[in-house]
């Protein structure tokens, strides 16, 4: 069995959750290098391997989206609701941040959304040795869902206003059309 197939197969298994470059290399006879090279290369009609942060993924490429998406939209849907998406983007751009930290930013208990997002792997627990109180992280999974390499990537605070402005500009203008008509 070649390399490539062995690497395919287990990122198959893997699924979400990918698999690091250390796996990888641990259970396929293969180099660092040689792993770049292979991933480099990999070439099949309808899958595509793609590293967010420390993890390897096997995806799905574009053109197998409209597909894809078919088969999602026939399935319910699994919103995160408003109070877990605040909880997410505070522990993002706070982390690591412990459940008392995002209380006080957010002025309300937030143990629901925190089980939400650990329960969905978007977040994870860790262990500060000079704090009792556990803390929160992001995880790699959130990184893939969100399309990002790392967190860097994440919008900046001047990314967001800038956004914002634009929303309620065409939201005024929207608006408008609407007292017209």
């Amino acid at each position: 069995m070649e390399k490539m197939e062995i690497i395919e197969g287990l990122l198959y298994i893997a699924g979400d959750a990918g698999l690091s470059e250390e796996q990888l290399v641990m259970h396929v006879p293969i180099t660092k290098a040689q792993l770049d090279k292979v991933v480099e290369a990999y070439e099949r009609p309808n899958f595509t391997i793609q590293r967010h942060g420390d993890k390897y993924f096997l995806k799905t490429t574009r053109q197998m989206e409209k597909y894809i998406q078919r088969i999602l939209d026939d399935r319910p849907g699994q919103k995160l609701s408003q109070a877990s998406l605040e909880v997410l983007s505070i522990i993002a751009y706070n982390q690591p941040v412990s459940r008392g930290d995002i209380e006080t930013m957010r002025g309300v208990a937030s143990d629901g959304p925190v089980s939400t997002l650990l329960g969905k792997g978007l977040i994870a627990k860790k262990n500060m040795s000079d704090e009792r109180a556990a803390h929160f992280v992001t995880t790699d999974y959130f990184l893939q869902l969100f399309g990002l390499e790392s967190l860097e990537e994440l919008p900046s605070q001047k990314d967001i206003m800038e956004q914002e402005e634009m929303d309620l500009f065409f939201e005024s203008i929207e608006e408008e059309q609407q007292w017209k008509k």
